[in-house]
Parts: structure tokens; C-alpha cells; sequence
């Protein structure tokens, strides 16, 4: 599996593969930076993939 990226702090529902994806970089009044990690490990912790970021 390849890598995601992942928003830092609360409220994160979504792993991201485009690491430009608005929705990942959105919101920056509780933007905190973005994390990269396993597509597994991010299944793991509850996430799902963006339907917004380019495959």
C-alpha cells in the first residue's frame, strides 16, 4: 500500500492522496499541518478515502 496524507488535530474523517486536495488543506482556522502515513494505518484509525483528491 503507499502512503496517504493525513490532516493534524480533531475532526479528521478522510486520508488524502493528493497532498495539494483542498479539503486536506482547507479550513485554516483548524488547519494544524498535515501528517504522512500507511493507507493501512489510516483504514486503522477510522479513515476514509477523499473522494475530492485526484487518483
Amino acid at each position: 500500500m503507499s502512503n496517504v496524507h493525513v490532516r493534524i488535530g480533531d475532526r479528521r474523517t478522510k486520508y488524502h492522496t493528493d497532498a495539494d486536495c483542498p479539503s486536506l488543506n482547507g479550513k485554516q482556522d483548524t488547519y494544524m499541518g498535515q501528517a504522512s502515513m500507511s493507507e493501512e494505518k489510516a483504514k486503522e484509525q477510522g479513515l476514509t478515502a477523499c473522494q475530492h483528491c485526484k487518483r
